[in-house]
């Protein structure tokens, strides 16, 4: 029911919200709550047991900022369907994902959906298109679509190299660019390290791994890395999979991915390690280069690499230093 504390001014009282009670009246998840006070986006203050408070006008602040907000990008939803004509959930929320985590996007469809825009599922996809469209006007514009997504989510994944078997073409560059920025990679696919063995109770045969251990050049620093070449974000089981190897191993932990939930890059910091986001989908070679256009124009970042892109080996170069600070 919320905390009150009193006053020797004006006001008596002043009510103080938790941050479940401030979830619950937002309409967000805690863990929102939580990063939001992490990033400054509500203040809060703790309490003598250590509890974070949220005042009531701080509420209310945040409340109408993110009215403000969500109007903004449901208007901004409606104009790019209406410019697109049709598109599938994947390509709005990636497009985006700039300013709006993907589940936020979700929501603002859901509620744009049936009084401002209408939706269908076809070929695996939900789609969503304006009010006063007919769905047989759009069909073969939604079905290319889908034919190209296709074309992205089918492409071989596993890829050898050497009679070295990668079980994704994302963590061949990963290992390359490590090798390029001066690392030395010690393992792979491997969850035992130094003497050190991670086998969780409850688990039922081979246990879960991590993609590499590399030494850290000049410094003799293990890391293990973990690649998820994936559209939408980690989930927060994979990021605390992670974190509980390198532990268990003494590595400090390292995740690259396309992109993250900015909780993630908080969580991996106070952790003694480091998000890397790529921003891109990797794909192996050859991928047809019109369907690459294709996708590209409709916002789908893909990128396609014979060797480990230059961002990727910079990022690996300077994670030394940034690990340093």
């Amino acid at each position: 029911m919320g905390r009150y504390y009193a006053f020797t001014h004006d006001v008596a009282y002043m009510k103080k919200h938790t941050t479940g009670e401030a979830a619950k009246a937002l309409d967000v998840s805690f863990i929102t709550i939580k990063r939001w006070i992490y990033t400054g986006k509500i203040r809060a203050q703790k309490d003598a047991d250590g509890w974070w408070l949220i005042d009531d006008e701080e509420l209310q602040r945040v409340k109408e900022h993110i009215g403000s907000t969500t109007k903004n990008l449901d208007q901004r939803i409606l104009h790019i369907v209406e410019e697109k004509g049709v598109a599938y959930l994947r390509e709005l929320q990636v497009g985006f994902e700039e300013e709006s985590l993907h589940r936020d996007t979700y929501a603002a469809l859901k509620r744009l959906t049936p009084t401002q825009l209408q939706t269908r599922e076809e070929w695996g996809n939900r789609w969503y298109f304006p009010i006063g469209k007919e769905w047989s006007d759009l069909a073969n514009l939604a079905k290319t679509k889908a034919e190209l997504a296709k074309a992205y989510v089918n492409h071989p994944r596993r890829y050898e190299n050497n009679s070295i078997v990668y079980l994704d073409y994302s963590e061949y560059l990963v290992e390359r660019a490590l090798l390029d920025a001066g690392f030395t990679v010690a393992a792979r696919d491997t969850y035992y390290f130094n003497g050190n063995m991670y086998r969780p109770n409850d688990s039922a045969g081979r246990p879960s791994d991590i993609d590499f251990i590399a030494q850290m050049p000049s410094t003799g620093i293990y890391i293990g890395i973990q690649v998820k070449n994936r559209m939408e974000h980690p989930k927060l089981a994979d990021v605390q999979q992670l974190l509980e190897i390198c532990r268990t191993l003494h590595l400090r932990p390292i995740m690259v991915a396309r992109i993250f939930h900015p909780l993630t890059f908080d969580i991996m910091k106070s952790n003694r390690g480091m998000a890397i986001p790529c921003k891109r989908y990797f794909l192996q070679p050859p991928f047809p280069h019109e369907t690459f256009q294709a996708l590209n124009q409709m916002g789908i970042p893909i990128g396609v690499y014979r060797r480990p892109p230059d961002f990727l080996v910079r990022a690996f170069i300077e994670l030394p230093k940034r690990m340093a600070a």
